[in-house]
């Protein structure tokens, strides 16, 4: 039996194709059997003169160029097969693009990925629309047994527990009495509490009690934590995992060095990246930029850099008591570009904890506590790669286009990149909960 379709009611966030041909030029494509069999059947070596496919590890991949893109991209910037044969005789993978599907027991969660430039921008529908067609490509889908969603550790959550947690935290980040500042704040504090606790013996109306209680303190208790700047350590894990999500290996260029040279070349980037000194290896959408420049700039809500005195905002123009060195001006942050930056990371974050991308089958089936800390770790990285795109223009203050970036380069791994899901990258986060380094971080980019 096939699960009901479940797409999250966000009337914020619309979703329409544009044929911008980003999508074509950035992901690499796995193929199903059904897949190679319809573009086989379609002639397409005759047509192009040469293979489409490229073995890689056991599995069946599109073919890219020497620039990335596939090899059906053609020069409108459209797809061949689309144009050629309709939507419906792409691969699966393709006609997907940017939903995602989440199975648990109760139904199939309907997440978006905001690599889509027109989902970043919320151009298009409204979501619900697609429904006809999410489901007949769900249907294409083989069978699989749907996916129990894990409190902390094994223990299995009950769908009461899931949805405490998942109306809980949506409540707090839509929010609009609060500033940004606060409410990602706010966020990283619930999170870091969550990972903290033991759930075990927080079931069902405990849980509630628990996630309602902290939910009701976090805007009294901000102002009566301590903020130090975060940990030199805390800012390499945090570049780091910067590194692992923008870290985009192609099959062509693996093959071409092999892998001795492929797995060399990327522990130097890492090692580059987690020094945070001198200039960073060229990364697609970002060039080379002296991590020096970072200093430079300010939060992404126009707050400045970590470890200094926070600035109310409640004018257009942010000074701030110590800025990053002696000769930068003030900030000067439109009302209007604070409100799309704001928007943007709650119509993101809230669209993966309701679209079932947080954790469970959404999330290389981590529990609900690491699943949140990892989703947590992303926000960061945006944030910080947003401002590290911001210097990398030679801007001091971060623009919309910047984080629309970032966020684009962070989510499109989330989810779909295997070393995501490794032992390094959950002891990176359980670190940075435990040495409270995952508020302070929210706090310094924010």
């Amino acid at each position: 039996m096939k699960l009901p379709i479940y797409i999250p009611e966000l009337p914020g966030q619309k979703y329409s194709c544009h044929g911008c041909g980003a999508c074509c030029r950035d992901f690499t494509v796995q193929l199903t059997p059904l897949d190679l069999q319809k573009l086989d059947e379609q002639g397409w070596r005759e047509q192009l003169g040469q293979e489409y496919v490229v073995q890689f590890r056991g599995h069946s991949w599109l073919k890219q160029t020497d620039d990335g893109a596939c090899v059906f991209l053609g020069d409108n910037g459209l797809c061949k097969v689309h144009a050629q044969f309709g939507l419906q005789a792409k691969p699966l993978a393709c006609q997907f693009f940017p939903f995602m599907l989440s199975p648990n027991v109760r139904d199939t969660h309907v997440g978006i990925s905001f690599a889509c430039g027109s989902v970043a921008a919320s151009k298009g529908a409204p979501l619900q629309t697609h429904r006809l067609d999410v489901r007949r490509m769900a249907e294409l889908l083989p069978a699989s047994a749907p996916m129990p969603v894990k409190l902390q550790g094994k223990l299995i959550a009950s769908e009461a527990e899931v949805a405490i947690i998942e109306t809980a935290l949506d409540a707090w980040l839509s929010k609009q009495h609060i500033s940004p500042a606060t409410r990602y704040q706010g966020f990283a504090w619930l999170v870091t509490s969550l990972l903290q606790a033991n759930l075990q013996n927080m079931r069902g109306e405990k849980l509630r009690l628990l996630v309602s209680t902290l939910t009701n303190a976090v805007e009294q208790e901000l102002p009566l934590l301590d903020w130090p700047p975060p940990p030199p350590r805390a800012w390499t894990l945090l570049r780091q995992a910067v590194f692992t999500r923008i870290e985009d290996p192609k099959i062509g260029d693996l093959l071409k060095r092999g892998k001795v040279a492929s797995v060399l070349g990327q522990l130097l980037r890492s090692r580059k990246w987690s020094s945070g000194r001198g200039i960073s290896p060229k990364t697609a959408g970002f060039g080379a930029v002296d991590f020096a420049r970072f200093d430079t700039t300010f939060g992404v809500f126009a707050n400045e850099c970590a470890g200094h005195a926070r600035i109310p905002m409640t004018t257009n123009i942010t000074e701030p008591a110590h800025l990053p060195n002696a000769h930068a001006s003030p900030v000067i942050l439109a009302n209007q570009d604070i409100a799309a930056m704001d928007d943007l990371l709650q119509r993101w974050i809230r669209s993966s904890i309701l679209g079932g991308r947080a954790w469970g089958s959404g999330l290389y089936g981590l529990p609900i506590d690491q699943g949140l800390g990892l989703i947590l770790v992303n926000l960061l990285a945006a944030l910080w790669l947003a401002r590290f795109h911001a210097a990398g223009r030679g801007e001091q203050r971060v623009s919309l286009l910047d984080l629309q970036v970032a966020v684009g380069r962070v989510d499109r791994t989330s989810g779909r990149a295997v070393w995501l899901a490794t032992p390094g990258e959950r002891l990176r986060v359980k670190w940075l909960s435990h040495s409270d380094s995952l508020r302070l971080l929210a706090r310094a980019l924010v």
